[in-house]
């Protein structure tokens, strides 16, 4: 018996990893996301931009640890969980207050935003968004970000 499109049809899109940042709803895709833990000791370093608390220590590896919540809506995020990205990736992690859910998004689901024409406004890191639950989720751009603390990195 042939197979219908339906038993065919290949997923085009992945699994992507909710959180709440201050109330807001974010994401980023769970194939770059290593682990979510709580919130421990942070190490603070001189000379980094505000939204960057520091340095944690994951499994003897130094990650910087962004405030995701400051960066965004200039109001610190409550120290709760952090999201670690895999090493591969680069050494970073970011403050969250909560994971809500993992679910599958299809490429065509997610809606790009037009970027703002101020350099490092909020708009920057946030590359696209998708309707989950009658709300707006807001895909952040890992590589943004990191670039952003680079490029404020103060010597």
């Amino acid at each position: 018996m042939p197979e219908t499109n339906e038993e065919t049809e290949v997923f085009n899109g992945e699994k992507y990893l909710i959180f709440t940042i201050l109330g807001k709803f974010y994401t980023f895709p769970s194939r770059i996301i290593s682990e979510v833990t709580a919130f421990d000791t942070v190490y603070p370093l001189p000379l980094l931009p505000e939204y960057v608390m520091g340095i944690i220590n994951r499994y003897s590896a130094p990650y910087a640890l962004v405030d995701i919540g400051l960066l965004i809506q200039k109001n610190p995020t409550p120290r709760a969980k952090v999201v670690v990205l895999k090493e591969t990736v680069e050494k970073i992690a970011f403050l969250i207050d909560d994971v809500v859910d993992i679910i599958d998004i299809a490429q065509s689901d997610l809606l790009k935003l037009e970027q703002g024409t101020e350099v490092n406004d909020a708009t920057d890191i946030i590359e696209s968004s998708f309707e989950w639950h009658d709300t707006n989720v807001f895909v952040l751009n890992f590589r943004q970000i990191i670039s952003r603390v680079v490029s404020e990195f103060r010597i």
